[in-house]
């Protein structure tokens, strides 16, 4: 199998417009989450977020372009030519190069795709008929039309593939294009998870399973991973982009190589639509294949660490179980507290985070850790960032549906 590595790192989130604002942010612990402003939530339960703001998507598209892509595309083109352009595998009219077009692929996920995109075009079916549907409501709000975009936009002409697995899209979408030029489909892959659903029905459907922290009052105290008085989840969007390539390929041309990816797991529960295994029987499977293929020590985990009762208290029990007991696990941590969940964005944002952490050599905290929780008493690196040699991080991903994915990055 050839090796894969990363060359290439892009982000935005609610702390920032690109990975250097955006990691900074995070490591000094500060919060993205506020009162929702994109509509007026004052009715429902659930009035956080994590949203993006002072995003302008004429930066990265024609003006007449933009009424075509739902606002989880615009944002996946922003984090996309960060990764290209710092891969420096464009040329001057910011395209591949046609040299290599023809192996260079997408690998792109979401987990729900255009969901605000759906709500507006069905209100408008509904009020004034089908004839008032825009003809760009389809193409705008497809998953797949992520690689559909950034495709046309940097000319990637290679195999392109779009994983839908909720909120393990963005690690599943990783392990795809890990895959593909592993066995030769490819030499490099534009990895793409994005995710924008904060949109009255995105933010209702998911307040009325309960999923949801409902403490308005106190938005940058809601999400709070692994602490006892963690109520649920809040909602956030962003995007995260990868350039994976060949290892000698990367080598020949000079190119900086952050790490190579050197393990990945996944799993299926198997047992709930929403509620994971038992003791996070599927997490520990996933996690212990990731570890076998890896066959390296560990240094720092990005949990999943939604801030949900059962998804933290399994999470802590896989990590346990898969280490061989609570001292052998390794520092742990979420950010989800920070910038939200951003669903099935979430995978490739917190692989961006965790490369980057070993780059600077300082770990995430996980913000908002209070009150100690009995049953998740790991070192989850509380409230403050903390310096550490990492030679090696794994980062977590686990989604409604019971499907579970683990990747694995290593420094060279």
């Amino acid at each position: 199998m050839r090796r894969v590595v990363v060359t290439g790192l892009g982000m935005i989130n609610s702390l920032g417009l690109d990975k250097k604002s955006s990691f900074k942010s995070i490591i000094e612990g500060k919060c993205g989450i506020k009162r929702i402003s994109s509509f007026d939530a004052s009715l429902f339960p659930v009035q956080i977020a994590g949203e993006i703001l002072d995003f302008n998507p004429e930066e990265v598209m024609e003006p007449k372009e933009v009424k075509k892509a739902a606002r989880f595309i615009q944002i996946a083109l922003k984090a996309s030519k960060e990764a290209m352009l710092d891969s420096g595998l464009l040329d001057n009219e910011g395209k591949c190069p046609e040299s290599i077009s023809e192996s260079f692929g997408v690998s792109s996920a979401a987990g729900i795709g255009g969901l605000a995109n759906i709500e507006t075009n069905s209100i408008t079916c509904h009020e004034k008929g089908p004839k008032r549907i825009s003809p760009f409501f389809i193409p705008s709000a497809l998953v797949n039309m992520l690689g559909g975009f950034t495709s046309i936009e940097f000319s990637l002409k290679g195999p392109n593939l779009a994983s839908v697995t909720a909120c393990a899209a963005g690690t599943h979408a990783i392990s795809e294009a890990t895959k593909t030029i592993m066995t030769g489909g490819a030499d490099q892959m534009l990895v793409i998870g994005s995710e924008s659903s904060i949109c009255p029905v995105g933010i209702g459907g998911f307040a009325a399973m309960k999923a949801l922290s409902d403490r308005n009052d106190h938005p940058q105290k809601a999400s709070r991973p692994f602490d006892k008085e963690r109520n649920g989840f809040v909602m956030g969007e962003g995007a995260g982009a990868l350039i994976l390539e060949e290892y000698e390929s990367a080598k020949k041309r000079g190119a900086k190589i952050y790490a190579e990816v050197v393990g990945f797991g996944e799993s299926g529960d198997a047992n709930h639509i929403t509620t994971p295994a038992p003791n996070g029987e599927g997490a520990y499977r996933a996690m212990k294949s990731a570890l076998k293929m890896a066959n390296t020590q560990i240094d720092y985990v990005n949990a999943h660490g939604t801030s949900t009762y059962y998804n933290d208290f399994y999470e802590t029990l896989a990590l346990k179980n898969v280490f061989g007991g609570k001292e052998k696990v390794p520092m742990v941590s979420s950010t989800k507290g920070q910038i939200g969940h951003c669903l099935g964005a979430a995978g490739a944002i917190e692989a961006v985070i965790a490369i980057m952490a070993m780059e600077e050599g300082v770990v995430p905290p996980t913000i908002n850790q209070e009150i100690q929780d009995e049953n998740c008493d790991l070192d989850y690196v509380p409230n403050h960032a903390r310096e550490a040699k990492l030679n090696a991080v794994m980062s977590n991903s686990f989604g409604f549906g019971g499907t579970n994915g683990v990747i694995i990055f290593k420094k060279i």
